[in-house]
């Protein structure tokens, strides 16, 4: 399953060799090189053939799949072959294409020239990677603990496949002590190196012991979901048979093969598949485009006005909210209050005074959310998702509520399957907001995009009829 990261360097490379292809070309145009053989209209064809010819080419030599990707001299090594691949498509093309001579000196210019700027892109690919090892932008930032074959096979693997991953570090075990070497009386923990590396912007972890098996363990795992960083776990199928059977509540699953080592997740996420979280972002942008272009051109304007004729204040109200990872974001909403001091701290509550009477009918038919499909467009959040909390309620719950901040592995959503469930508005009891993390939990393992028009419709239509619990 190819992750998010691995495919944004794909991306990313096949658009550089898009341009450094396309840009030599231009140069040799441009520099007159190409002058006296070609007409506007063979240079034209010749362009496109160009590019054709380099297409089929890495299609052929699968120059930008997973695999060819990892490392610098795999890059060079499927650069090098897929041009021997397009000098030999340009062979066979002379004998169907008798318009334009294609095996000539300007022919030979325009194959080293792309050689050339290909080449330079992998030479600033290499640089970059030596120089300035910090830009990680595209990586994963990974750990692994564990003491056995299999730790050591991933850790090879993570390392031979360092353009995709960032190992952050390796340990043997979980409660080694270790000796400062600046001081040689100061003793610390492995685990305690493993917190300060989950709480610093790591992505993943990844451990050979399943938390049943070791409690301190559990403890680092429990850490880590807290910090919106996933736990795989690493192991054979031999072995998970074994401890399929001795943990009788297992709900482990298979998610993926790392050179050959399966890799086990506890639970199903949909949205894993790059493939559904780029048609779940599709979705977005055109259902957000659509309410933004056909109803938010008139209707921002209109509400603007009769929320500024009942109350003085701007008409959109900006809050920090808790986003995907937990990074904060601003989140759109009109107005729905008198200006006060605590609406950033403060729930709305039934009967609330604070509540303006255009308010209180935005908040009953949800009116005051639909600046939110800005933040949609923007991707912050998506249409359907758990609901943004703010963020002093993010910092309470998160200690309170087990698995409360595995809800932010997904973006947050203007509506989502805990709402349409009665799960939304003011969170007196604990209660309420165990069931609110249950649904969306739920709604991250089963997300699919019928799912999400069917709780777009739902939304739709208990604003309609009207909820209890909106006020």
């Amino acid at each position: 399953m190819e992750s998010r990261h691995i495919f944004i360097l794909i991306i990313v490379l096949i658009v550089l060799d898009a341009l450094a292809l396309n840009s030599s070309f231009v140069f040799l145009y441009s520099s007159g090189i190409l002058d006296g053989h070609y007409s506007k209209g063979e240079t034209t064809l010749v362009f496109i053939f160009f590019n054709l010819t380099w297409l089929l080419a890495s299609l052929i030599i699968r120059t930008y799949k997973q695999a060819n990707v990892q490392s610098i001299d795999s890059l060079f090594i499927k650069m090098l072959y897929t041009f021997v691949t397009q000098v030999l498509l340009l062979l066979i093309a002379l004998f169907f294409i008798k318009r334009i001579q294609l095996l000539n000196s300007q022919t030979f210019y325009i194959i080293v020239a792309g050689f050339i700027a290909t080449s330079t892109v992998r030479v600033m690919i290499y640089f970059s990677e030596r120089l300035y090892p910090k830009i990680n932008l595209h990586k994963k930032r990974i750990v692994i603990i564990g003491n056995h074959d299999l730790a050591s096979r991933l850790e090879q693997y993570f390392l031979k496949n360092k353009l995709s991953f960032n190992l952050a570090g390796s340990f043997k075990d979980i409660n080694t002590e270790v000796i400062d070497e600046r001081n040689s009386k100061k003793i610390n923990k492995l685990k305690d190196t493993v917190k300060f590396a989950i709480e610093n912007n790591l992505d993943e972890v990844y451990t050979t012991q399943f938390p049943e098996q070791c409690q301190d363990l559990m403890g680092v795992l429990n850490l880590a979901e807290k910090n919106c960083v996933r736990v795989k776990y690493v192991t054979s199928f031999i072995q998970f048979k074994r401890e399929e059977e001795a943990f009788a509540d297992s709900s482990y699953i298979f998610n993926n093969y790392y050179d050959g080592i399966p890799i086990l997740v506890n639970r199903r996420e949909p949205l894993s598949s790059i493939g559904n979280r780029v048609a779940k972002r599709l979705f977005d942008i055109v259902f957000s485009l659509f309410v933004i272009i056909f109803l938010l051109s008139w209707f921002l304007p209109l509400m603007s006005l009769l929320i500024n004729l009942e109350s003085k204040g701007d008409a959109l109200f900006l809050q920090l909210r808790s986003g995907k990872k937990n990074k904060p974001f601003y989140c759109y909403k009109f107005r729905s209050m008198k200006m006060n001091k605590d609406s950033n701290s403060l729930q709305a509550s039934r009967n609330d005074a604070r509540v303006t009477k255009i308010g209180a009918f935005m908040r009953k038919t949800s009116i005051d959310e639909l600046p939110q499909f800005f933040n949609v467009l923007y991707g912050d959040m998506s249409v359907v998702g758990p609901r943004p909390h703010m963020l002093k309620h993010t910092e309470e719950y998160s200690q309170l509520i087990d698995q409360y901040m595995v809800r932010h592995f997904l973006k947050p959503g203007i509506t989502g399957w805990a709402q349409i469930n009665g799960f939304r508005g003011e969170t007196k009891k604990h209660e309420q907001m165990l069931g609110r993390v249950k649904y969306d939990i739920w709604y991250m393992e089963n997300w699919s995009l019928f799912l999400d028009i069917k709780i777009i419709y739902k939304t739709v239509f208990n604003a309609i009829k009207g909820e209890e619990n909106a006020f």
